[in-house]
């Protein structure tokens, strides 16, 4: 067929596509249920991006043989289930591309958003005007919206193809149909033709089908595109003055008292989640090795607990609020261990107590 031929020929390009203290009582029980199937992680991994896109892996019904009656009829039979079988090879081709396609934008919006939250963090407990380290960082942001536009292209170029597959299923059909009335035929080409039709009609309803998702991804991720570019410009000039506003430091002050750094087996202050803090780290030196301490709590609360929060509190001294500085680094540790962003909390307080600055990391 003509017309088959020449839709059949567009096709898309490839997808470019001083030390710590370690509470362990502080961890709530077991929470844990059976392993998640493969397709609810992803869901779940589309979700934590805060992007919505299509789920249907899309699967098309196999061919039914047919043979030759030797008749004209019988010799349209033929060519009709080739060209079905190409346009069924075709949604196998297009469906691989599209959830290719999908997985790339779900991690690059995952990498966005941790970016993000780092980004977010530090502005929270502020830092120098026009900090050339948050605009390095501002600009891997932009990197992610470069990306999301070239999936966002790969989509278009995606959906061309299918609407041209489309129409080559719908066409199909008509000329199955058409071929009722050629005279000359036997019983068995009428039987073999009832068949393709079904198979056929159910081509072009998953046609429809597929290239409705695709269309419904591509408006989902424009808008995505748009209020990440929004955001991108709010978060520049936020950068420009070093916080969320001019001389603005929007940390809550909270009203628990801390006497000091808790040691072991001695009673914690109340923190905004309650109960011993998971970690508290006192920053007599610039160089206190807590990381290790940190992976090990985190690791061990998040096993307990798969949705736990964290509260980062920052403890300062009544001379200095250098611990904003340390809980701004431990807050983008936790991100960086895995734990979603808006699963972090921080604060700040003062002390008269504490001779040092000091970070407290609390669960609930």
């Amino acid at each position: 067929m003509t017309k088959l031929a020449k839709l059949s020929s567009l096709m898309v390009a490839a997808i470019a596509l001083g030390g710590c203290t370690y509470s362990s009582d502080a961890i709530f029980p077991s929470l844990f249920g059976d392993d998640a199937a493969a397709q609810t992680s992803e869901e779940n991994n589309a979700q934590a991006a805060g992007i919505a896109l299509g789920t249907t892996n899309f699967e098309p019904v196999n061919v039914s043989e047919v043979s030759n009656t030797g008749t004209f009829v019988g010799q349209k039979v033929m060519t009709f289930r080739s060209e079905l079988s190409q346009l069924q090879s075709s949604i196998r081709e297009n469906n691989t591309q599209l959830q290719n396609i999908r997985k790339s934008v779900v991690n690059n919006a995952l990498q966005y958003h941790k970016t993000i939250g780092m980004i977010e963090a530090k502005l929270q407990v502020g830092t120098t005007p026009g900090n050339p380290q948050m605009f390095e960082m501002l600009s891997i942001a932009q990197n992610n919206i470069q990306t999301m536009s070239t999936n966002s292209a790969a989509l278009d170029q995606l959906s061309a193809k299918i609407a041209a597959d489309t129409a080559n299923t719908d066409y199909l059909v008509d000329a199955i149909r058409s071929a009722y009335s050629i005279s000359g035929a036997v019983d068995e080409d009428h039987r073999q033709l009832r068949v393709l039709e079904n198979e056929a009609g159910q081509t072009s309803i998953l046609m429809h089908s597929l290239l409705g998702e695709v269309n419904s991804d591509i408006t989902r991720q424009q808008q995505y595109i748009e209020t990440a570019s929004n955001n991108i410009a709010k978060l520049s000039d936020a950068i420009r003055v070093g916080s969320f506003g001019v001389n603005n430091v929007p940390l809550s002050r909270s009203p628990m008292s801390v006497e000091g750094l808790p040691r072991p087996n001695a009673k914690a202050a109340p923190a905004l989640a309650g109960g011993k803090p998971l970690l508290a780290v006192k920053f007599s030196s610039p160089d206190v090795k807590y990381q290790e301490g940190l992976k090990q709590a985190v690791a061990n609360a998040v096993a307990k607990k798969p949705d736990v929060i964290f509260d980062v509190v920052a403890v300062n001294s009544p001379r200095g609020n250098n611990a904003q500085k340390y809980a701004s680094q431990i807050f983008q540790d936790i991100i960086e261990l895995g734990v979603s962003a808006d699963r972090v909390n921080i604060s700040a307080k003062t002390d008269a107590k504490v001779s040092s600055p000091a970070v407290m990391v609390f669960v609930r």
